[in-house]
């Protein structure tokens, strides 16, 4: 079997490793209700054996041909009935072996993962290949070079991408960066699998009278850029208790997610972080877009940025409790 000419008619993009590949979760959001933004989800590429060490998504590779195409049995009761026949007749729709040796080949492949993809080791040496940002995408951002020079904000020319490091809070060793393409609009965490909610982006220039917590890195360094050092970014729109542990020994908090008012994303993730600050006690307050019809910190200049930290809320808009 062609796995890969599967992978590429089911439209699943992935990343090859060697004898496996790496995606995006193809049913994370159907089991989960949230897009899967962090490739988690392996398949090798021999056997068609896959699990996603995100949301625990495996099976082999007729079970993945049946839930992206959907082909599944009526039946009685909750439990959802694989149409096996369906599934493999469509992969040898797409392919040249036959209905019969396709069932051959099925029944010759594990029926589990017998280990799981080794870890890549990461080090200093590895952001060697990288280099300062070029003066016109800092620009573009709004971040002055010392600002990312402070957060360790790197560049790929190979891909046109930033290059965000990620250290580990206690150690400051390096556990892998995440990588966001200008050019392709690419997202991805190196490497797959890392475990971004046990740090936070610009730990190290974490304040203790003052933190400003956002979702993207480039965000961190545009507030420092604009005069407001000490933000740190969750690296997304999921906030963790790991994180909140991370930062409850500020005298204040300010939450600056994307704004709530355009962002269904920003909205619940103040509403996490509201409720995780409640749990530890924490003095948190959130930033105020007012009217600015601003989407996020990166958008705005010093005066929107200084006017909505001292506007700051003990709640979101819109809600009863938000006022």
């Amino acid at each position: 079997m062609d796995i890969e000419a599967v992978l590429d008619e089911l439209e699943v993009f992935y990343e090859n490793k060697g004898a496996e590949a790496v995606a995006l979760c193809p049913m994370h959001k159907e089991r989960t209700g949230k897009e899967d933004n962090s490739p988690s989800w392996w398949i090798n590429l021999t056997t068609g054996q896959h699990i996603c060490f995100s949301c625990h998504y495996s099976g082999s590779l007729l079970k993945l041909v049946c839930d992206i195409k959907g082909f599944h049995r009526s039946s009685w009761t909750k439990e959802v009935v694989y149409d096996y026949a369906s599934a493999k007749a469509w992969i040898a729709s797409i392919s040249d072996i036959t209905p019969d040796k396709l069932a051959s080949a099925l029944r010759s492949t594990p029926q589990h993962i017998s280990s799981l993809p080794k870890p890549v080791e990461m080090s200093e040496a590895r952001l060697a290949v990288f280099v300062n940002p070029p003066l016109d995408k800092l620009n573009e951002r709004k971040i002055s070079p010392e600002s990312a020079v402070a957060y360790e904000v790197l560049w790929d020319t190979k891909t046109a991408s930033w290059i965000l490091p990620l250290r580990d809070p206690e150690t400051s060793a390096l556990l892998g960066w995440q990588e966001k393409g200008t050019d392709s609009r690419h997202f991805m965490n190196r490497p797959p699998g890392l475990k971004k909610a046990s740090t936070l982006f610009g730990y190290g220039q974490m304040r203790e009278d003052i933190v400003y917590v956002v979702e993207s890195p480039l965000d961190c360094a545009h507030m420092m850029s604009e005069g407001f050092p000490g933000a740190v970014a969750v690296c997304g729109s999921t906030i963790s208790e790991e994180q909140i542990k991370l930062i409850r020994s500020a005298d204040r908090v300010i939450a600056a997610f994307d704004n709530a008012k355009l962002d269904t994303a920003g909205k619940k993730a103040s509403d996490d972080m509201s409720k995780l600050c409640l749990k530890y006690g924490i003095n948190l307050t959130f930033f105020n877009y007012g009217d600015s019809g601003k989407k996020d910190p990166g958008d705005l200049n010093r005066d929107e940025l200084e006017w909505g930290i001292e506007n700051s809320r003990s709640f979101l808009y819109g809600e009863t409790a938000y006022v």
